[in-house]
């Protein structure tokens, strides 16, 4: 079946979005659209609605380089955002061609952030709308609908930004120009508990996310034409992962002083992913006709990993597993050739000069029986890049790898020309075959959530809080053993039990390990990292772990040699080469403010370092 993507209407809406207060509605008299026009029924209010799903960023598919791979797991050829952010410079972040950024037109309209408050305004836009009983054309199942998107989209808005700048106030209605003098720091009680400050804004995500759960549908009709909109599923993984950053040791200790989890909040989270599971589990057999079949336990089998990120055929990349991601609407040539759609790109195969992996990074996937990799690997034929878990050929092509008619040339002399960093190529988001030369219909995106993401949330909610990978808390079945076990099976690995002791005391050398970490700690962390490779997640790990501080100084690196008239390696000039240096010091936890916001308010100071 082919999938379509969603259809953002009402252009005319747009036009006055956010001109102030209730004057939003002041429309030129030649315009002839009236306020009940566009909120008295479902279809245009659904239309209205439908500009937040179009706001969503996809972390590498938006924009010049936009990308959250800044905590030095790629790099990337400097005046783009991985190099930038490798170093620090979340400035050219906030100012230049990156993460916050709007550039180069509208079809790639960048910026993460850029939306942020236009975006919570739309949605308290929407709630006033239908309280206000002037939706009339609408069943109760439809207001349902638009209520559970609103409320959704809310905390989807708030919990990307909070993750990366702190706490903020959390507006839930629409300001007047007399509301405007907002208080950043606050505090909110609940069950008899005082949250404060960023844990505050977590908990009032929560129950955003967790009211939008009980109004939208587990699967959507009509699948061609509501096709992405959020779902329950989402709503609730989103929800036990907005308790897993509120937990972790950062924001923890930003709210309460304690540099470590908060063991209440992380009980909370192991309950929201438990819903999650189940609700994914009891849908399995019910996805689109065409879409891959989720196996028992909700997630995607190996063979069809790749449609969970590329196509080559006109369709979305999605799969069961993918709760959430922006829909896209661009296919083909553009998508695999032009600069605002290749994050992670190598001459040879798009044309363009983008990011490859650090060799740090390609440091964490495991051999196939579990050990760790090691350096002197780098110099092993055997090992240097067979032998290895097979996420590291899922997300990696290597010297001499051959993609359509294109036998890949990674050498030193080759990456000169080409304008690469490393002797690799980012293969996670190219469907198999695809080139420059044969870009088909290709397609590719980032999933913002994957029930994999909720299984390893689960394993470290249930580990941090009791000590334990073997014991299921009361009210739970599931071990935190057996839920990184389902992840690693599927990817071919062996079991914890069989890894566990090759872990033990075994931290990777420039990493975000220490040597005191227990042996599945630092396992259930690498798991993340190599499951969830250049999907924007990484960063922000090593952030809420407070960890990041750690590869300060370390150098990113790469992997050099050189080849004979044949292209094959020469075995003697292997080596490992530094590229450049990582920078993380204790101002880079938070990001920085734009100007504008910190004059917005008295209370509303920048970021520490900033």
């Amino acid at each position: 079946m082919k999938r379509y993507t969603i259809k953002i209407g009402m252009i005319l809406a747009v036009a006055f979005i956010l001109s102030g207060c209730k004057e939003y509605l002041n429309i030129p008299p030649e315009a002839a659209i009236t306020e009940e026009q566009i909120f008295g029924s479902y279809a245009p209010f659904q239309g209205f609605q439908d500009q937040l799903l179009n706001n969503l960023v996809d972390y590498n598919n938006h924009g010049a380089r936009v990308t959250h791979s800044v905590g030095g797991e790629a790099l990337s050829p400097s005046a783009q955002s991985v190099y930038n952010g490798n170093l620090g410079n979340y400035t050219y972040l906030l100012t230049g061609r990156g993460i916050y950024n709007p550039s180069e037109g509208t079809a790639f309209s960048a910026g993460l952030y850029t939306s942020m408050w236009e975006n919570i305004r739309m949605t308290n836009v929407c709630l006033e709308e239908l309280k206000s009983g002037i939706l009339t054309d609408a069943t109760d199942e439809q207001r349902n609908w638009l209520k559970g998107q609103a409320l959704f989209f809310r905390a989807y808005y708030y919990y990307e930004f909070v993750r990366s700048f702190g706490t903020v106030p959390y507006v839930d209605k629409v300001l007047t120009a007399e509301e405007q003098d907002m208080k950043r720091h606050w505090t909110y009680k609940k069950d008899g508990k005082t949250y404060k400050d960023v844990q505050a804004v977590f908990e009032r995500i929560v129950e955003d996310f967790d009211a939008a759960a009980a109004l939208l549908p587990a699967n959507w009709p009509s699948p061609n034409i509501n096709w992405g909109r959020p779902s329950k599923l989402a709503a609730l993984g989103f929800k036990a992962k907005a308790l897993q950053f509120s937990a972790s040791p950062l924001f923890n200790q930003q709210a309460t002083g304690v540099l470590d989890y908060d063991k209440d909040l992380l009980n909370r989270c192991a309950v929201a992913c438990k819903d999650a599971i189940d609700l994914a589990v009891s849908l399995v057999g019910t996805q689109p006709a065409g879409m891959p079949v989720a196996d028992a336990d909700g997630l995607t089998k190996w063979a069809d990993m790749r449609t969970a990120f590329a196509t080559k055929d006109g369709t979305q990349p999605y799969t069961p597993e993918v709760l959430f991601h922006r829909t896209i609407d661009r296919f083909g040539a553009p998508i695999v050739s032009q600069s605002t759609a290749r994050n992670y790109a190598q001459n040879q195969l798009t044309g363009q000069k983008a990011a490859q992996g650090s060799q740090n990074y390609l440091d964490k996937f495991e051999m196939k029986d579990g050990s760790r990799y090691k350096i002197s690997y780098d110099n092993n034929i055997a090992r240097r890049w067979a032998d290895r878990d097979n996420r590291f050929k899922f997300n990696f092509y290597m010297h001499g790898d051959v993609v359509d008619k294109i036998t890949l040339n990674f050498s030193t002399a080759q990456l000169s020309a080409d304008g690469a960093q490393n002797s690799n190529a980012v293969r996670k988001f190219l469907s198999d075959g695809v080139t420059k030369n044969n870009p088909g219909l290709a397609a590719f995106c980032t999933p913002l959530l994957r029930l994999a993401d909720i299984y390893l949330t689960y394993a470290e909610a249930v580990y941090e809080s009791t000590g334990s990978y073997t014991t299921a808390p009361a009210g739970l079945t599931m071990t935190a053993e057996q839920a990184v076990n389902k992840i690693r099976i599927r990817a071919g690995q062996p079991t914890v039990a069989a890894t566990l002791p090759l872990y033990a005391n075994n931290p990777l050398p420039g990493s975000c390990e220490l040597a005191s970490d227990p042996a599945f700690r630092l396992l259930y962390r690498n798991e993340r990292a190599v499951e969830f490779a250049y999907e924007g997640v990484y960063w922000f790990d090593i952030r809420r772990w407070k960890r990041a501080q750690l590869q300060d100084g370390v150098q990113l690196q790469a992997l050099s040699f050189d080849v004979t008239t044949a292209k094959v390696i020469i075995e003697s000039t292997v080596k490992r080469t530094n590229v450049t240096g990582f920078v993380f010091k204790d101002q880079h936890y938070w990001m920085p403010f734009d100007v504008s916001l910190t004059r917005f308010t008295t209370d509303w100071e920048q970021n520490p370092g900033w």
